[in-house]
């Protein structure tokens, strides 16, 4: 093959990637456009990467292995240039990968375009998920054209990566366009916005090109907190700035530099609280430097509070101010709230550094709202959800609807409805959001409106002031519950803009305009069906069309769906199931679960099972008259096609909705999960009144919708241990993300700990005591073999034996968190609560609830390791004064079961 005849060449940089470099090269090897050069640059590894690549271009003839010396990554791809064959370079990682059809993609883009830089979008991943970048859809918007400037198109600006693209080679050399020598930071940016600025024609398509990994256990430099960092981007801003001013472009700096001054003051929050105090001072040079550099100085007064402060000082070298800022400073704890002074409003730091309380003076406060309930039906509209001014407490606020038409304003005042979990997800409940949630309102438009355009607005009163925002309904699904409709002779519907603001629309209509009025929603919702078989989604499209054609039939089949986790049948709902199934045989209820996973053997043997994702699951959600869960239904019971149902015809979605839980809700805070306004579930199973009065309070759902049953597996809750059985189930933290951080923490160094002392082994030979530690199961998913303890020791994993068997056969429980102790305590057992990390699992793993973990519940709570093995000591003579709480939250009945008590209360006498 002749050199010329490459049609892209593909620059792999690698360091130390041996891990990885096999599945990068072999996704590049394996591209559907196949006169591709691959060159392999290695700067300098010590593993066995370099090994690996020699061998690949040993075996093929069109893949060069270069090895320099370390240089950095810059230095490596402008070899790879220097060496490129292809009409067109790719750049890549080599511990990323490309799909089979990137370069295929992009070159087809570059050449139909005829544009010097073909760009595509890319998917993050690691171990656990696969996720795209919400900043991405500004840069790939549908109604943005194919070929694009960046001087014209800004979006440009959030790709800077190097590796989601193809450059043509002639270009990058005839301009001498590399990348910047000794940059470990910004060197992307650097080469693609010089790019950008030179090419005439840049190409633009929504298809992924890249898959860029994710590794939280690398330490680059981007990573570490070291003054170098914030010197590599001090660098990155001057060339910037030498770059636009050599183009006579310095009037387009400004979108670059917003982005890049974000990143740097964002950086000084997240490094600088860790670095050394002698080097806080040397951070305040360079950072001072770098604000005088920016051409557009305007920029530090979009910033946030905290940012601001921090330029302030920054400029005005305040060097021990600085130091105390980031010392107090903690990313996890920092609240933007908002205080008044004197008609006033600042940021609470004025209060910290009254020095600076001219530059934080705040002078637009906002809102932040969220639209949960919309329903517009025979001119009736109804709106739902919660709005709240941003770091101010709603204590002493009152919030309106605005309806803004041409001439007037009409206004309904909201009623307050209590939102603790608010509260938690914004401001970690430092400050008090309870009441930003509003009560349903419902507006008769038809009376309440005249004909015209109205604006819908949200306002909130606080302080003497007012604050007002567009509501804005961000969901595709919740907008259709608004469709054009007509009633008593008007013509009501719902618009929005780009923005997602909602506008309300009326106009008088005739009976002529009616029948168009009807027939376009009918031509909409046919082009929609249609979308999928022009798709080839048959498994929707089949759906819809059976729904059309039979749910009438159906509907009087009385169906229910119930369900789990799509791959399991061992809790609440598989103990329902087997109820009605066995006492309640003409209930017409069906399991949904994968006929593939471990436990479609417990429930086949009961019949009316049905394949999840298969088409009668989806056709049955449609036409069913209950669904019942135990966990949240959306995300553990629907198919891929019910959703995308859903998400145009929301009005079909008629069947009752009932939530049988899979634990007790009171040790944490979950009403943002489980909300009224987000699950809106017929039915919520609860255990006691004391989780009744909970759930009616803080979730939004009526007295008659809470039902007090208790938990249908508690039925077949029986104490069959010998009495010297040991079981270790710890909860899990959500803050541990790698196997590493797993190791380093003390989660882990704690379990591990206990597990190997000498004087816990000694315990279990004197006593004749055996141990069972069940690990959690994400922590399963991160380490593949545990160590081994002690003969008397043994690890279960997920799928060797049900939970409630392992809480059956065992004679105390140790655990930290885990509901799992409800159900021991409910067989009059011992539980023993090991909570070393309180404080931390209440603030980043859970929102603490009504019951007190150190207080309330039901069995002895020690926080050391010597504790623990004294308790034990004690054993089987463990105090049981404590153990008598559990009665406050589960009810016990007299001659029902759990399941029974659940079957009457959600509608069973109802049904064939």
């Amino acid at each position: 093959m002749k050199l010329r005849e490459y049609q892209v060449t593909v620059v792999i940089a690698n360091y130390n990637k041996e891990l990885y470099i096999s599945q990068c090269i072999e996704s590049v090897l394996n591209q559907s456009l196949k006169n591709i050069e691959i060159i392999i640059v290695d700067d300098g590894s010590t593993d066995e990467s370099g090994t690996i690549s020699n061998r690949y271009a040993a075996k093929y003839p069109h893949i060069t292995y270069i090895k320099q010396e370390n240089q950095g990554v810059s230095a490596a791809r402008n070899r790879g240039i220097q060496e490129a064959n292809g009409k067109y370079v790719a750049f890549l990682d080599a511990d990323d990968y490309v799909p089979a059809d990137a370069y295929d993609t992009l070159y087809k883009l570059a050449e139909e375009n005829e544009a010097e830089i073909a760009i595509g979008n890319f998917e993050c991943f690691n171990e656990y998920r696969t996720w795209k970048l919400a900043y991405m859809k500004k840069v790939f918007q549908k109604n943005l054209p194919t070929v694009r400037h960046i001087t014209t198109d800004e979006e440009l600006h959030l790709t800077p990566s190097a590796s989601n693209k193809l450059f043509k080679r002639e270009f990058l050399l005839h301009h001498n366009i590399q990348f910047y020598p000794g940059l470990s930071v910004g060197e992307d940016l650097l080469f693609t916005q010089e790019s950008l600025q030179l090419a005439n024609r840049t190409a633009l398509q929504d298809k992924v090109v890249l898959n860029y990994r994710v590794n939280d256990e690398e330490e680059t430099l981007s990573k570490q907190a070291n003054i170098r960092f914030f010197n590599q981007l001090l660098t990155v801003q001057k060339e910037l700035t030498i770059l636009y001013k050599k183009l006579g472009r310095e009037s387009f700096l400004k979108p670059i530099e917003k982005r890049q001054l974000s990143f740097y003051m964002s950086s000084i929050f997240n490094k600088g609280p860790n670095l050394p105090v002698e080097k806080l001072q040397e951070l305040v040079d360079i950072s001072e430097d770098f604000i005088y550099t920016l051409t557009n100085q305007e920029l530090l007064h979009g910033l946030d509070s905290k940012h601001i402060l921090a330029a302030e000082m920054i400029r005005r070298k305040d060097y021990e101010s600085f130091a105390a800022f980031l010392s107090s400073f903690s990313k996890d704890l920092f609240i933007d709230e908002i205080i008044e002074d004197e008609g006033a409003f600042y940021h609470v730091l004025a209060q910290q550094f009254p020095a600076y309380k001219d530059v934080l003076l705040v002078e637009n406060l906002e809102i932040e709202q969220r639209i949960e309930v919309v329903k517009l039906k025979e001119g009736q509209l109804t709106l739902g959800g919660y709005a709240f001014i941003k770091g101010l407490t709603t204590k002493r606020t009152q919030k309106e609807l605005l309806f803004v038409g041409k001439h007037e304003t009409k206004v309904v005042p909201l009623a307050p409805q209590l939102r603790t979990d608010v509260s938690y997800l914004f401001a970690n409940n430092q400050i008090d959001y309870s009441t930003a949630g509003f009560k349903n309102v419902l507006v008769n438009t038809v009376d309440f409106l005249k004909e015209g355009k109205w604006k819908v607005k949200i306002r909130i009163h606080a302080n003497g002031t007012f604050v007002d925002a567009p509501v804005k309904v961000i969901l595709a699904q919740l907008r259709n519950y608004a469709k054009t409709d007509v009633t008593s002779g008007v013509e009501v519907g719902a618009t929005y803009n780009k923005q997602s603001e909602m506008t309300l629309v009326l106009k008088k209509v005739s009976a002529l305009g009616s029948v168009k009025s009807k027939l376009a929603q009918w031509k909409k919702s046919i082009r929609y069906d249609l979308s999928f078989l022009k798709a080839k989604d048959y498994h929707t499209f089949s759906a819809i069309v059976l729904y059309k054609l039979f749910h009438r039939f159906y509907k009087h089949k009385h169906i229910w769906l119930i369900g789990e986790r799509e791959d399991t049948a061992q809790d609440n709902s598989y103990h329902l199931f087997k109820y009605l199934r066995t006492h309640q045989k003409k209930t017409n209820s069906y399991y949904v679960i994968d006929k593939k996973s471990d436990d479609y053997q417990f429930i086949k043997q009961y019949g009316n099972v049905i394949d999840f994702n298969s088409l009668k699951h989806t056709f049955y959600l449609l036409v069913c008259e209950k669904t019942i869960n135990s966990y949240a239904e959306t995300a553990n019971m629907y198919t891929d096609s019910y959703k995308k149902i859903m998400k145009y015809y929301p009005e079909w979605q008629k069947n009752q909705k009932d939530f049988i839980q899979h634990g007790v809700i009171g040790v944490s805070r979950v009403n943002h999960v489980l909300h009224k306004n987000r699950m809106n579930y017929s039915h919520f199973v609860v255990s006691s009144p004391f989780e009744k009065e909970h759930v009616v309070k803080e979730f939004g759902y009526d007295e008659s919708e809470v039902i007090v049953t208790g938990l249908p597996r508690w039925d077949a809750l029986e104490d069959i241990s010998t009495g010297n059985e040991i079981l270790v189930m710890p909860t899990w933290r959500s803050w541990l993300k790698t196997e590493q951080q797993l190791f380093d923490s003390e989660y882990w160094q704690r379990y591990m700990s206990l597990l190997n002392n000498e004087r816990f082994h000694q315990l279990l030979e004197k006593k004749d005591l055996t141990v069972t530690f069940f690990p959690h199961y994400q922590m399963q998913k991160l380490i593949g073999t545990f160590p081994e303890f002690h003969p008397r020791i043994k690890v279960v994993k997920q799928g060797e034996e049900t939970v409630q068997h392992l809480l059956k056969r065992h004679a105390l429980l140790l655990t930290d968190y885990s509901t799992v102790s409800f159900d021991f305590a409910y067989m009059d057992k011992p539980v023993l609560f090991y909570q070393f990390d309180y404080d931390d699992f209440y603030s980043k793993h859970y929102n603490e609830g009504p019951i007190n973990h150190k207080k309330d519940l039901f069995g002895e709570r020690v926080e050391t390791e010597a504790e623990v093995i004294a308790l034990l000591e004690a054993f089987p003579h463990v105090s049981t004064e404590q153990h008598k709480k559990i009665e406050n939250y589960v009810v016990k009945p007299i001659n029902q079961s759990h399941s029974q008590l659940v079957f009457q209360q959600i509608g069973g006498e109802n049904k064939q």
